[in-house]
Order: structure tokens, then C-alpha cells, then sequence
């Protein structure tokens, strides 16, 4: 049966969410491993990045404060496997005590 969320704490929610996205990047390399080229193996390994700075040209923002100097840069990619990887952990935390 499952356990309601009111039982569950927040931290250990997102902890589950975090150990879902590596596991969905882990299946992701293995993924692309896999010999060939096919049309199912890009549908699962194709990734979209969202972020903060041009990480194709290694730049992050720079914001200057005049007496304070710095980068900042965050980048996640999404794809198929790791959002699989999060569903796949969250249906497991389901039935967590």
C-alpha cells in the first residue's frame, strides 16, 4: 500500500528526484554506447539544455559589481532517459515508509 506524502519528508523527496536524474544520465551513456546509428537510439538520447551562459562557446555570465567580480553558470540537460529516471525513482519513493 502505498504511504501519503504528508508522511514523507520534502529532503528525502528531493534527494529521490536527484538519484532519479543520474540514474536517467547513467542510462543515457549507456545508451549512447551502443554501437550504430538509428533513429531510436537519438530518439532516446537526444538532449535539450536549459540554462544560465552559452555553454557551447564555455562562457558563463559574468556579472560585475564593480567591487565584486564573478561567473555564474547552470546547466541541466534534459532528455527522454533521465525523465524517465525521474518517474522511474518517484514511483519508487511511492512506496517508501
Amino acid at each position: 500500500m502505498a504511504v501519503p506524502l504528508k508522511e514523507k519528508r520534502i529532503t528525502t523527496l528531493v534527494l529521490v528526484v536527484l538519484v532519479g536524474i543520474l540514474i536517467g544520465s547513467f542510462l543515457n551513456s549507456v545508451v549512447s554506447m551502443l554501437p550504430g546509428e538509428n533513429v531510436v537510439k537519438t530518439f532516446f538520447t537526444y538532449s535539450i539544455p536549459f540554462g544560465i551562459g552559452d555553454f557551447a562557446e564555455n562562457r558563463p555570465v559574468l556579472i560585475d559589481l564593480d567591487a565584486i567580480r564573478f561567473y555564474l553558470g547552470f546547466q541541466i540537460q534534459f532528455s527522454l532517459l533521465s525523465i524517465l529516471g525521474v518517474f522511474l525513482s518517484l514511483y519508487f519513493f511511492r512506496w517508501y515508509k
